[in-house]
């Protein structure tokens, strides 16, 4: 018996060393509404459908999944603030979708997340604030409203309180773990955007798929504040300068976004101490052309440090190979070719012990044929201390190329729970 249970330990040992894996780390993938609600579907058939997203998370080890709740200032929950969404024909489709998929992922040891984007508000569809509330759409440095691709503007305080109060009834009603901000920063539209008008569903694919992507590279100049952008709003004109108690543009967008971020944190934990806010930040912090400090103000590395969210998952959709990945995390920092990278940003956060996982693209890696690729970039970012696990962009990708099972050999072997911290309350009652 004791030769047995030493054998045991010893196994137990050389697996986690073998797959440089502890027993916590947060897996999931992204699921868009396109691949969750069916227009017309009856109750059966998208109950059935909730059920094979949650066992195909399930049979690849994961322990959470990243659900599609608010896309285009509509939603796919019984809300009484805005209304269903395109995929549901903007009807209410006789059952509530998502509090069965949360039941189910329960079920399977899930962590259930109500992904929100948060200021896209494109549809304008009866109820919808760009519809409701016109006056809240971004301008540019001529005032001109957009006409597409909607945003409502960060620096507009109502548009802050409409959003915490959107964001606290689905706190109040639903058994969520956690709540996820995407989009949550400026628009990088701008007056070209306008001129050829797409159909609102290919607007909300481009707005939420790659074809975006090509958009954003194409902003080479990080502080670009260019006079064609949507930047600007109804109550702050170009022409009326710089906010007061500012200094900057800048400075302003930056400071409204954070201020919506802070104060939904606060909204969420005073309802929910447990309920984890994350965001989806831009892959590149502050660094280059398509990044989120200077070019659409979004100060991620603030949130994580002071912490005014309870986990980072950046969009690391720039970086295909293992060793490119990791660079782009950890350094190294004394390089003089590559000498920005995450981890030289949020240290603070770092030592708090704030939640970071990194977002490969698995999109890209099927569209480049990259896909064995998820292998070595997991296994090169678990050598970093302060990963904690992964999202991947989406569970389509997943789905298509049947990853499930391979994934529970190749990535995760083991079953894993989410690392706790002292932040927030990591028990729900």
């Amino acid at each position: 018996m004791r030769k047995l249970s030493f054998l045991l330990i010893l196994f137990l040992f050389l697996s986690t060393f073998a797959y440089g894996q502890s027993n916590t780390e947060f897996r999931s993938t992204w699921v868009i509404s396109w691949d969750l609600v069916k227009r017309g579907a009856t109750e059966k058939s998208s109950k059935a459908l909730v059920r094979k997203i949650m066992d195909n998370h399930k049979a690849a080890n994961m322990n959470a999944v990243i659900w599609h709740a608010r896309q285009g200032g509509t939603v796919y929950y019984e809300s009484e603030i805005e209304p269903w969404g395109y995929y549901s024909g903007y009807t209410d489709p006789g059952f509530d979708l998502m509090a069965y998929a949360i039941q189910e992922a329960h079920k399977r040891g899930l962590e259930f997340h109500a992904w929100f984007n948060v200021f896209h508000c494109s549809s304008t569809h009866e109820g919808a604030p760009a519809a409701e509330h016109p006056e809240w759409v971004c301008t540019n440095s001529a005032g001109t409203f957009m006409t597409s691709h909607r945003n409502i503007s960060p620096g507009i305080p109502a548009v802050r309180s409409y959003l915490v109060s959107l964001v606290a009834e689905i706190n109040r009603k639903y058994d969520i773990d956690g709540i996820h901000f995407d989009y949550v920063r400026w628009n990088e539209y701008d007056t070209g955007d306008m001129a050829s008008p797409l159909s609102e569903e290919e607007e909300l694919r481009t707005f939420d798929g790659k074809d975006l992507m090509e958009k954003m590279k194409s902003l080479s100049t990080p502080s670009s504040t260019t006079a064609t952008r949507f930047i600007y709003d109804a109550e702050h004109p170009a022409s009326g300068g710089v906010p007061d108690g500012f200094g900057t543009w800048a400075e302003w967008r930056r400071w409204s976004v954070t201020e919506f971020v802070r104060t939904a944190y606060d909204s969420i934990k005073a309802e929910k101490p447990w309920v984890r806010l994350s965001v989806a930040a831009l892959g590149k912090y502050n660094w280059s052309g398509w990044q989120g400090y200077g070019t659409v103000f979004q100060d991620a590395a603030l949130w994580f440090n002071e912490p005014y969210i309870d986990q980072l998952m950046p969009m690391h959709y720039h970086w295909l190979n293992a060793s490119d990945f990791y660079r782009m995390l950890a350094g190294p920092w004394g390089n003089s070719n590559y000498t920005e990278c995450w981890g030289k940003s949020i240290q603070p956060g770092i030592e708090k012990g704030v939640l970071f996982s990194a977002g490969p693209a698995s999109y890209l890696l099927k569209d480049n044929n990259l896909w064995d690729n998820h292998v070595s970039i997991v296994e090169k970012a678990r050598t970093i201390s302060w990963v904690d696990g992964f999202q991947f962009f989406s569970y389509a990708s997943w789905r298509d190329m049947n990853y499930w099972s391979k994934a529970s050999k190749e990535l995760f072997p083991n079953l894993t729970k989410v690392r706790g911290t002292k932040i927030f309350v990591d028990t729900p009652p």
